[in-house]
């Protein structure tokens, strides 16, 4: 009796053992966890791309590595987040001109407004240099992974923006750097530097009066309810950058680094669809809400721009001119 009940518990235990090698690898548990700084909330293209990004991690790994991913500033500004990534206090963020721009200001000039048609002409741009930006990532301490795209970056207001000459004196909030502040003043504002997670409030308090982004961060960030007029200005079409600490990324097995590398190139074609979708999806949002809707003349921007656009380009320094020689080739500017 007990060498027969012997017998079915081997069995058993074998066949257990079988179950449990038969299940998904995917079921396993992370052996490693990455934390990402988001900025957006969740509902954003960036965010909801960085999930995306952290699914293939997961697939690619069978499991090994789950990337975490804190939306809305979570782990600090976008500034803070960048520096965290090179200190290797955060794995990886995603971050644009006011973070690793502040690092590498040769890719300041790929956003400088008025350059793009549509997104996809700004895909075709950072394809062709993409080897000179991944050069100058690595060379400021930040292994590159993928790039996303947004815009066009409009303009939201709590008055009514008709036309160019509406926007003198306007207390206008931009991110903290360079190529937005040139931007303001060129359009005759006053460039109000604020972070984003705090510019709701600043738009209440008129602090400032009038906030500029994409679709999508305008209605996900739900900025609309404070200020109710949307200006068609389209100014900038841009790539934001997502990268990781180089230290963390070496520590990790070979298989690891190529899962990451393959999951962040996947993301950037991923991401050009999703903000398109969504930028359209956010736009058709903005305009359901009530919002009055103005559509300026966009010559006296685009004009004012030129000169400003022109020297700071030659003023970067760097790798700057190259770059910008390469997208005007692209663009035929």
């Amino acid at each position: 009796m007990f060498t027969a009940t012997h017998r079915i518990g081997r069995r058993g235990l074998v066949a257990g053992a079988g179950a449990l090698l038969a299940m998904p690898a995917i079921a396993q548990q992370p052996q490693t966890t990455l934390r990402f700084a988001s900025l957006f909330n969740a509902a954003h293209s960036a965010s909801r791309s960085s999930e995306w990004f952290a699914e293939q991690v997961a697939k690619k790994t069978n499991g090994r590595v789950r990337v975490q991913v804190f939306h809305n500033a979570a782990l600090g500004t976008e500034e803070e987040a960048a520096q965290g990534v090179r200190s290797g206090t955060i794995d990886i963020a995603y971050s644009g001109l006011p973070g690793y721009g502040s690092y590498i200001r040769d890719v300041r000039v790929l956003e400088m407004p008025y350059l793009y048609a549509d997104l996809d002409e700004l895909k075709r741009v950072v394809d062709r240099v993409a080897p000179i930006l991944e050069a100058l990532f690595k060379g400021a301490g930040l292994q590159p992974l993928s790039y996303q795209f947004d815009g066009p970056r409009m303009t939201l207001s709590v008055k009514p923006l008709h036309s160019f000459a509406d926007f003198k004196g306007l207390k206008f909030r931009i991110p903290q750097t360079p190529v937005y502040i040139e931007m303001a003043k060129a359009f005759g504002a006053i460039p109000t530097p604020i972070a984003l997670p705090e510019a709701y409030t600043a738009l209440q308090a008129h602090v400032a009066e009038a906030i500029e982004g994409s679709a999508s961060t305008l209605y996900t960030g739900k900025y609309y309810e404070v200020a109710r007029n949307l200006v068609r200005t389209d100014h900038i079409f841009y790539t934001a950058y997502v990268a990781m600490n180089p230290g963390v990324f070496q520590r990790q097995p070979p298989d690891v680094q190529q899962a990451l590398l393959e999951a962040g190139r996947e993301t950037t074609p991923y991401n050009l669809q999703l903000a398109k979708q969504a930028n359209q999806a956010d736009l058709d949002s903005l305009v359901k809400a009530g919002l009055a809707v103005m559509t300026p003349d966009r010559a006296p921007f685009r004009n004012a721009v030129k000169e400003p656009n022109e020297k700071y380009a030659a003023s970067v320094g760097g790798r700057a001119m190259e770059i910008y020689g390469e997208l005007r080739k692209v663009t035929g500017a």
